[in-house]
């Protein structure tokens, strides 16, 4: 694991960045730097991303490294991507003290949310796309990884600007492992969600209109679950907060400015 961190002394609030995938840098965030002027970010890249892989990246595994991360700061929150998001949660459900706040982007959680993600992903499903799926599963690199990342480009970004979002992750250190190793788990967490709604933080639940991992209703469904606020970005899919940075920036600012955590 790596932390990139950016200061800000003016700032009580350390925004913490939970990447998706599994095994995707934090990358996809750079487009919400300008954040840096309000408060202190981190950015987390997970091991095997753009660090060495010194052990296997379990899903626990992969969870402790976040909250050893977070451990030494105070006034946190986490804003976590798909299944970075789900570890935000599973963290914040802890209710530690030094959590003020969650953000979770496109994160499926429940039983319902991976159901529908199910049906939306087998809909019109390709022989290309069966092949590097089962390529995938039979013969894991991370090059293979980001193929199977592009056969599914137009599931995860806006399917009219698919082919320059998709650059993303054909540029990204990818962890396949990480995937290999984490993804059953990530699925198995609605208890966490749950819970969640009894932690008196400011919760806030971010989707894109187009997303198809984390469609509207979904998210309404999600976002009562655990007792978070839903706000829908237009014209953005899976993830939404590299599609539509600016978009995010404010939706992200308003959220935290009008919960008092300034």
């Amino acid at each position: 694991m790596s932390v990139k961190e950016f200061i800000n002394k003016d700032s009580n609030i350390n925004l913490v960045f939970v990447s998706g995938g599994p095994g995707l840098s934090s990358m996809s965030f750079n487009g919400l730097m300008p954040l840096k002027e309000k408060y202190s970010l981190h950015f987390i890249d997970p091991m095997g991303t753009n660090s060495e892989l010194k052990e296997i990246p379990t899903y626990k595994n992969l969870l402790v490294e976040v909250k050893e991360s977070i451990k030494h700061l105070d006034n946190v929150v986490l804003c976590g991507h798909s299944f970075g998001g789900i570890q935000a949660v599973d963290i914040a459900s802890d209710n530690l003290e030094n959590i003020k706040g969650l953000i979770i982007i496109g994160s499926p959680m429940s039983t319902n949310a991976f159901s529908v993600l199910g049906q939306k992903f087998e809909k019109g499903i390709t022989e290309k796309q069966n092949l590097i799926s089962d390529k995938l599963e039979n013969e894991p690199t991370n090059e293979i990884y980001k193929e199977w990342f592009y056969e599914y480009r137009k599931f995860y970004f806006n399917p009219e600007k698919a082919e320059d979002l998709i650059s993303i992750i054909m540029n990204d250190s990818v962890c396949v492992k990480s995937y290999s190793e984490a993804i059953i788990e990530s699925s198995q967490k609605q208890d966490k969600l749950e819970k969640l709604k009894s932690i008196n933080i400011p919760k806030l639940f971010i989707t894109g209109s187009l997303d198809q991992v984390m469609p509207p209703d979904s998210a309404q469904h999600e976002s009562k679950l655990g007792g978070l606020k839903l706000e829908i970005i237009k014209g953005a899919g899976h993830f939404v907060h590299y599609e539509c940075p600016e978009e995010t920036i404010e939706v992200i600012n308003n959220f935290l400015t009008n919960e008092g955590n300034k």
